[in-house]
């Protein structure tokens, strides 16, 4: 399943009652807005897996030691990607494949989630094609709850890409707007 997603990368997490020795996953985009550029993190890099991916968004995951992920809940990798155009995207993990240790394909699933992609300029809100005093304070009305981001707003907004709305991204807000 799919965790915090930022305008940048995204987490993916896995439930399973046996322990992985292999995983391998395609991320489908509906609209073709994203391409992805690499993943780490997780119980994937902990557990010394070589994790690849390639631009057509196949994902793939071993162990040449012969290493293990146990089984369990938890963060299985955070995958990092690149956009273009914008719009409103469906994005899919599908074409799973996941081993156990001798070998056997296990049961598995991917998720869907919905993404609202912007190419417009990291730090405009209101999409007016500038950045400047009024996308701080609409900035400022998110993070005090006055007002709720919608389409893309929260990812021109999260100009540090942690996926949360905070004072450091009203920081950087405004030393974009003084630089």
């Amino acid at each position: 399943t799919f965790g915090n997603v930022t305008s940048n990368s995204m987490e993916v997490y896995l439930s399973s009652s046996a322990d992985i020795s292999g995983f391998q996953f395609t991320l489908d985009d509906s609209s073709d807005l994203i391409t992805l550029t690499g993943a780490n993190g997780g119980s994937a890099e902990a557990n010394g897996f070589e994790v690849s991916t390639s631009e057509l968004g196949i994902l793939i995951g071993f162990s040449l030691t012969g290493s293990t992920i146990p089984s369990g809940d938890g963060l299985l990798t955070i995958l990092e990607f690149d956009t273009s155009g914008s719009g409103s995207t469906e994005v899919c993990i599908g074409q799973t494949i996941v081993s156990d240790t001798v070998g056997n394909e296990l049961l598995s699933t991917g998720d869907c989630i919905n993404l609202e992609i912007s190419d417009g300029i990291l730090g405009d809100i209101n999409d007016d094609s500038s950045v400047n005093i009024q996308d701080v304070v609409i900035l400022i009305n998110f993070i005090l709850g006055d007002d709720s981001p919608e389409g893309s707003e929260f990812y021109a907004a999260d100009l540090n890409g942690d996926g949360t709305l905070n004072i450091q991204d009203v920081v950087i807000l405004i030393n974009i707007i003084l630089a």
